[in-house]
């Protein structure tokens, strides 16, 4: 059964509030929720299992990092954001798992090397190369 909207409580959401993740139907809605500050999301459970103790929150990354060569540049990300391809695949939500535990793993090279023995994580990270290939190959034609 579809989710009912957290404001009029008559339409089916089809939205949610990217702040608190509240259901709504329609713009009017949307407005009408928007004019009440947000009290942000409702806080995840913790599962208890002892992963949780092995995650770090997501690194951040400065600008003169001794590896900035290997940073993809603007137009490469826009181009992986802008992919169907790529968008179709992270509707996958084992991938996203997996794109989580890496993203939050202390030890990241470790379990991005474990994801790589998976096929649909090897067809992911394929994929993102032929995008962001294509995108260079797109930028060295145009100079």
């Amino acid at each position: 059964m579809a989710p009912t909207c957290g404001v009029c409580v008559e339409g089916v959401s089809k939205y949610k509030c990217p702040s608190c993740l509240t259901p709504y139907c329609s713009l009017p809605c949307y407005k009408t929720h928007k004019s009440v500050p947000c009290t942000g999301p409702p806080p995840k459970p913790s599962t208890g299992t002892d992963d949780d103790d092995a995650r770090q929150p997501p690194r951040t990354f400065e600008e003169n990092e001794d590896e900035s060569g290997w940073r993809l540049r603007r137009a490469q990300l826009e181009a992986i954001a802008s992919s169907d391809d790529v968008r179709r695949m992270l509707r996958d939500e084992e991938l996203r798992k997996i794109l989580r535990r890496i993203d939050s793993s202390l030890s990241p090279e470790k379990d991005l090397d474990e994801a790589m023995e998976g096929a649909a994580f090897k067809e992911f990270t394929d994929k993102l190369l032929a995008v962001v290939n294509s995108e260079e190959k797109s930028l060295v034609t145009e100079t």
